[in-house]
C-alpha cells in the first residue's frame, strides 16, 4: 500500500511542480528592463520547485525500494505550492 501512495505522491508532486513552473514563468517574467530584485520571484520559483522535487524524490526512494516514505512526496507538493505563494507575495513587492 505505501508503494502505491507513493507512486500517486509522485504523480501529484509532479503535476504541481509543472503547474508552478509554468504560472511562475508566465507570471513572474519580468515585462520591462531591470536588475536585481525584480528577478527574484522568478528565480525562487524556478531553483526552489527543482530543489523540492529532487529533495522529495530523493527522501521517498532512497534505501527505501521495498518501504518507501510515502510522505515525502506530498509534503514536497505541499511546499511546492507554499514557495509559490511566497514568491507571489514578493513579487506583489517589487514588481
Amino acid at each position: 500500500m505505501r508503494i502505491v501512495v507513493a507512486l500517486v505522491g509522485m504523480l501529484v508532486m509532479f503535476v504541481v511542480a509543472v503547474g508552478v513552473l509554468f504560472i511562475g514563468i508566465l507570471g513572474f517574467t519580468p515585462t520591462t528592463p531591470c536588475t536585481g530584485a525584480c528577478h527574484a520571484p522568478l528565480m525562487i520559483t524556478l531553483v526552489g520547485t527543482i530543489v523540492i522535487g529532487l529533495s522529495a524524490t530523493f527522501a521517498t526512494w532512497f534505501r527505501a525500494l521495498q518501504q518507501p516514505r510515502a510522505y515525502a512526496p506530498w509534503i514536497g507538493a505541499g511546499l511546492t505550492v507554499v514557495l509559490y505563494l511566497v514568491s507571489l507575495s514578493i513579487a506583489e513587492k517589487v514588481l
